[in-house]
């Protein structure tokens, strides 16, 4: 069968959780998938526990020579990738089987001006002995088409089902933050596709969103919360500068965009 799919896994250090991500695609009900792993340079033994999977003719490896961080890294897979959508998967997530039969089903009715598809995800809180302590259905979310109300909206879409022509015509994911894309990779890719695409939400329990003592948001908040500002400043100055942003914190201790302010005509000039 013609693959339509192809689900990149960026993957640095992930551990044991690797081989399930990996087994959560080799289990879906659809099979028209390729799959792309970029390992960053990883110095754990994660690659070794998927070491038997690597014959099957679907699953490419690429490795990077040394540590490049979030955009770099999947902007290597993003050029593997021929196929017409590309789906994310963190390397310690996984799918339900029929995630990408759902997937691949909506997207046959939606038009090209959607770029992304997304829906609602399981989050499981791990301790620092790897065990559930609860999970969260994250089950909230909307469709958009408009910037600003996207922005307003505070809204992080997951999963992550692209179409691959929309991330190569922005330039895959962008590296010129402070940062060179190695933190808030995935906002920075919305703010450049709800300029001129549509982003998709549909009511289906899609991803399994696990949160436990190495993630990134768990230990660098700081840096993310800087990032935030920085990437609304950066979409608000790429759409007009239009607008100045009022943040806030909300209860978990995260920026928020609280209201945008028009900007006073400069009269002088």
């Amino acid at each position: 069968m013609d693959e339509k799919v192809t689900v990149l896994i960026p993957s640095y250090n992930p551990g044991k959780y690797l081989r399930n991500a990996v087994e959560s695609v080799l289990n879906q009900t659809y099979h028209g998938w390729k799959m792309v792993i970029v390992d960053d340079a990883s110095t754990d033994d994660s690659l070794s526990t998927i070491q038997d999977y690597l014959s099957d003719p679907r699953i490419f490896l690429l490795k990077n020579k040394q540590n490049l961080g979030q955009s770099k890294t999947q902007n290597a897979g993003l050029e593997q990738i021929d196929t017409p959508f590309t789906m994310m998967l963190d390397s310690d997530d996984w799918f339900f089987p029929d995630t990408l039969e759902i997937l691949m089903n909506e997207a046959k009715s939606l038009s090209d001006e959607v770029a992304l598809i997304c829906g609602k995800k399981t989050i499981i809180i791990e301790n620092m002995e790897g065990e559930v302590v609860y999970k969260i259905l994250d089950i909230k979310g909307r469709s958009f088409d408009d910037p600003y109300e996207f922005l307003l909206e505070n809204f992080i879409p997951y999963p992550r089902f692209y179409r691959t022509s929309a991330l190569k015509k922005v330039g895959g994911w962008p590296t010129d933050d402070p940062y060179e894309g190695r933190y808030l990779e995935d906002r920075r890719m919305d703010v450049l596709l709800i300029k001129d695409y549509k982003i998709k939400w549909i009511d289906k329990m899609l991803y399994n969103y696990r949160k436990h003592i190495n993630n990134v948001t768990v230990n660098k908040k700081a840096i993310l919360n800087e990032m935030i500002k920085w990437n609304i400043h950066y979409a608000l100055n790429k759409w007009g500068n239009k607008f100045e942003p009022q943040f806030s914190i909300n209860k978990n201790g995260w920026v928020e965009l609280s209201s945008l302010l028009p900007k006073k005509l400069d009269t002088d000039s």
